[in-house]
């Protein structure tokens, strides 16, 4: 009975892990990225001026204040952003009000300030990291419910694909030291296993954490059950359900005091222990102004993450946040935080990262193994023709996704400084690239794709830090000198993937010259290997 129910098993996670592969190996590969999007975001405004040593925060602020005064005295709301670990920079943000006369219309804009001098600098319009963190759940170009729901069948399928996996590998433990090389099909499941196994912890968390975090979308029934529909309804939800919890306490700072300066030092004498990452100034031409203060992190200050002053009944109080006010939301913040991986430090990070890739390479080793199934067991000349253009396809979306974003990049440094809706064509360059994959491996010779698109992967990354170095002033030596880490980690980053594509290119053209010596007879017609 037990091994009736393992086989019954063994279809579900066969299809439910194929049905929308390409789809979660695009969700892994762009969600993996996003665990570096403060970093990408440097390497991509490379104008922006990093801080490398303590600065004063009250200095800091009176040159933004002078700045903020310059290029946005109409503005309702001002920010300064201090410098963290991830983001080593002083940036000053505004919200520009709507000017309909001047087709202005309302958006945030951000500046990078040079401490040193005072002075903004001008970087680049870039789509940056968190357009390919959002992609892994928006899907970009279609409607963003559209790519919700797709995001979160997706999570589903993955989940039970992932629940079956276990339930079939009766000895999952042992087949995570197994690996039998150059055996064809049997070596692929090998690596498939290794890569579920080793990471499954992760894996699980990941897509549950993910399926709950789209919880709005796929429980939207239940919601306008009991809130109703329509926006305003809607909005009543999220506050019910995603309310914070807060302490408030008197200050004593008097009202005529009230200012951003007054604020940030009543914010370090409380919390001398705590970073500063943020400090705003809202609803400036109000009779209420208010003022926050955002830490660069949550513990040791009674798990507040933010402090909010404004003037009550002629009183400047303050309000601490302590979380959330639900159980539920409680939980769901949790589980935000351990999906995005927003607590970990450098090395946690690269693990999460590292796990993601590897999830990416199950997902990818899944489709070579149910495409070489179905290869082997072709007989009909039509089903080959099939299977053969679904291999076509396969190989174009697990090396051309790779390839595509690194002209995402590339389009960074290439393409005009001046150049209208620039950040818009980053991303259309990625996608074209990624079309320019489909359609190359469509017509070129099947036994060369794997080859071909791996060099161009391979050349794709290696040119990354040499183009850097030419259309910028940074290049890896610069680097090292000016202790600008990011840049120098991005840049070698680059290279490490680029070895690793051509190492992977050059084994894979040895095996196919060992596979052509020993059958001189191949059909060219129909290529196929023995698996």
């Amino acid at each position: 009975m037990k091994n009736r129910f393992r086989q019954s098993m063994n279809g579900l996670h066969t299809w439910t892990g194929f049905a929308f592969a390409w789809l979660l190996y695009f969700i892994f590969v762009t969600g993996t990225l996003g665990y570096f999007e403060d970093e990408i975001d440097r390497w991509m405004q490379p104008e922006m001026s990093p801080v490398n040593q303590p600065i004063n925060y009250a200095q800091t602020l009176q040159s933004a204040q002078q700045q903020l005064e310059i290029n946005a005295a109409d503005s309702p709301s001002w920010y300064l952003m201090y410098p963290t670990q991830r983001a080593p920079f002083v940036n000053i943000s505004w919200l520009q009000p709507a000017d309909p006369k001047n087709n202005v219309k309302r958006d945030w804009q951000v500046k990078n300030m040079n401490i040193a001098t005072g002075e903004t600098l001008d970087a680049r319009e870039t789509s940056g990291g968190m357009t390919l963190y959002r992609m892994h759940y928006n899907l970009h170009y279609i409607p963003k419910l559209w790519g919700y729901i797709l995001t979160c069948l997706a999570a589903m399928l993955m989940l039970i694909g992932l629940i079956t996996g276990i339930i079939i590998h009766k000895k999952i433990f042992v087949e995570l030291f197994t690996f039998r090389a150059n055996k064809g099909l049997r070596s692929w499941l090998d690596i498939h296993n290794v890569l579920s196994v080793l990471p499954l912890p992760f894996h699980l968390m990941i897509t549950y954490s993910g399926l709950l975090l789209l919880m709005v979308v796929s429980m939207s029934t239940v919601i306008e059950v009991n809130f109703g529909e329509g926006r305003e309804n809607n909005n009543r939800f999220y506050k019910e359900a995603f309310a914070d919890k807060s302490i408030q306490k008197h200050t004593d700072i008097e009202p005529q005091n009230l200012s951003m300066l007054r604020v940030l030092q009543d914010a370090q004498q409380k919390y001398p222990e705590q970073k500063i990452s943020y400090i705003g100034y809202l609803k400036r031409h109000s009779d209420n102004p208010h003022f926050e203060v955002w830490f660069d992190q949550f513990e040791g200050i009674e798990m507040a993450s933010s402090l909010t002053y404004q003037i009550k009944d002629g009183q400047v109080v303050v309000d601490i946040s302590d979380g959330k006010m639900g159980f539920a939301a409680g939980i769901y913040d949790f589980l935000e935080h351990l999906h995005e991986g927003l607590f970990a430090d450098i090395y946690l990070r690269w693990l999460y990262f590292l796990s993601g890739l590897m999830g990416a390479a199950m997902i990818a080793s899944g489709t070579i193994i149910w495409i070489k199934k179905r290869l082997k067991n072709a007989e009909k000349k039509q089903k080959l023709q099939q299977l053969l253009f679904f291999e076509r396809l396969n190989i174009a979306m697990i090396i051309g996704l790779p390839i595509s974003v690194a002209c995402y990049f590339l389009s960074n440094r290439l393409l005009p400084l001046s150049m209208p809706d620039r950040a818009e064509w980053e991303v259309h360059c990625m996608f074209l690239a990624l079309l320019f994959s489909l359609l190359f491996c469509t017509f070129r010779a099947q036994k060369y794709c794997w080859r071909d698109m791996l060099w161009i992967a391979s050349a794709s990354y290696l040119l990354l830090p040499v183009i850097n170095y030419l259309y910028t002033d940074h290049h890896i030596t610069a680097s090292i000198i000016n202790e600008d880490w990011i840049m120098f980690g991005f840049d070698l980053t680059a290279l490490i993937t680029g070895v690793v594509f051509a190492c992977t290119a050059a084994l894979n053209g040895k095996k196919k010259a060992i596979a052509s010596h020993a059958e001189p007879n191949h059909d060219e017609t129909y290529p196929l290997q023995k698996y």
